[in-house]
């Protein structure tokens, strides 16, 4: 049986809800900038969501409502 490596699995986890939620971005025209505005967070912090960087929860949601 094959054995999985948790840190891996994350780390792929969080590149492809990162990977999501960048082409969500970009699929309704808001630049980083434009998002930060609608969510109160800054660029930096999206960009470590959509990087794969953070997985901070509540940040996660504040994009995913943004960008409904």
């Amino acid at each position: 049986m094959d054995h999985i490596n948790i840190e891996t699995f994350l780390d792929d986890t969080r590149q492809k809800l990162g990977s999501r939620l960048r082409e969500a971005r970009i699929a309704r025209e808001y630049s980083l900038e434009d998002l930060a505005i609608a969510t109160g967070l800054t660029e930096a912090e999206i960009s470590a969501i959509e990087d794969g960087t953070s997985t901070n929860t509540h940040h996660v949601e504040r994009i995913e409502h943004a960008l409904c």
